[in-house]
């Protein structure tokens, strides 16, 4: 029995037919997410997430591995992780019963216990009559909020005639939802209730035409704009993924990842950027604030003479080399 165990845990044969199934059809969710459970029962369970979250930014339909990410984190006491992963993947496939019934448990297990509530009835809904063995859960979940003083929580409005034209009309025209989007230094602020219409109709065109880099780009500016840094981020990265050479998408990452304080992250597509685009200004004003954030005063120096030589009217980048050297001179000043 041990044997046979340790020959299972220790199948590296398999593990190479498994990674080589991934290299070679990257766009399929199946292969990252067989790859991740053979490694999680390995007992590599961080090597399984990665190829989870690598597979995340690649797959077509990435359901099956938000899913099983979300059970992994939820597993390893990262509940909060956990249960956004579990509601990713049912609100991509609200009709999966395992995936509603699993965020549930989850939600309740992580201490929301209202929102269980809400997720816990839906999931009775889609079991139909094998619905039955849940509702023993739903009345304990609604005795221990009604226990705690509190209320279920409620779904959301429906939406007002607005967004719905918002939501048409993104559908019709997906290049709308960039145009709600004020550009840097222009005045107003678009109202989060229309951002989340172009948001939903872009998400279901994405169900739609999975392998379109260009929605995905225009659905992690649109969650930018929202705060959502994390949905944002898994957009940008799904574009790159389906167009190595879209520039722009390597921008909206970097920027995505600076704010999230992935400055490693950052650099590296930045660089990518560099190299795309060697004559764009902007990739090398970035890439010097970048280098000039971790402390490499050197780089950042050349990075921002780079943007000037590109572009004379750049005063960001005249700043950032004024500042490198001040920087500079005061530590040779210390020294």
């Amino acid at each position: 029995m041990h044997r046979s165990e340790a020959k299972r845990r220790h199948d590296y044969r398999k593990e190479a037919r498994l990674r080589d199934l991934v290299q070679a059809e990257p766009g399929r969710a199946q292969g990252h997410s067989r790859l991740a459970a053979w490694l999680a029962r390995s007992g590599r369970v961080g090597q399984a997430q990665d190829v989870l979250r690598r597979g995340l930014a690649a797959a077509d339909r990435p359901a099956d591995l938000d899913h099983l990410l979300g059970l992994m984190l939820c597993s390893a006491g990262a509940w909060e992780s956990g249960v956004r992963h579990l509601e990713r993947a049912a609100a991509r496939e609200p009709a999966r019963f395992t995936f509603v019934r699993d965020l549930a448990l989850a939600q309740a297990a992580a201490g929301r216990t209202a929102a269980s509530v809400e997720t816990l009835r839906d999931a009775v809904r889609l079991a139909g009559a094998q619905g039955r063995r849940l509702v023993w859960l739903l009345r304990l979940a609604e005795r221990a909020v009604m226990e705690s003083g509190g209320r279920p929580a409620r779904r959301p409005p429906a939406p007002s005639r607005e967004e719905a034209a918002i939501e048409q009309i993104v559908t019709r025209d997906p290049e709308v939802a960039g145009a709600l989007i004020p550009r840097k230094g222009a005045p107003g602020t678009p109202r989060r209730e229309v951002l989340r219409a172009a948001r939903r109709a872009l998400a279901g065109l994405l169900a739609e035409r999975p392998t379109h880099a260009d929605l995905y780009f225009g659905l992690g500016r649109v969650a930018e704009e929202l705060g959502e840094l994390d949905r944002a981020i898994e957009a940008a990265e799904k574009a790159i993924a389906l167009n190595p050479r879209y520039v722009e998408a390597c921008l909206l990452a970097v920027r995505l990842y600076r704010k999230s304080g992935r400055a490693d992250r950052a650099e590296d597509r930045c660089r990518a950027a560099a190299d795309l685009r060697p004559n764009w200004a902007d990739v090398h004003l970035s890439l010097g604030g970048i280098l000039n954030e971790q402390g490499r005063p050197d780089e950042a120096a050349v990075a921002y003479r780079r943007a000037l030589d590109l572009g004379a009217d750049s005063d960001e980048a005249r700043r950032g080399v004024e500042a490198v050297a001040a920087a500079v001179r005061s530590q040779g000043g210390g020294a």
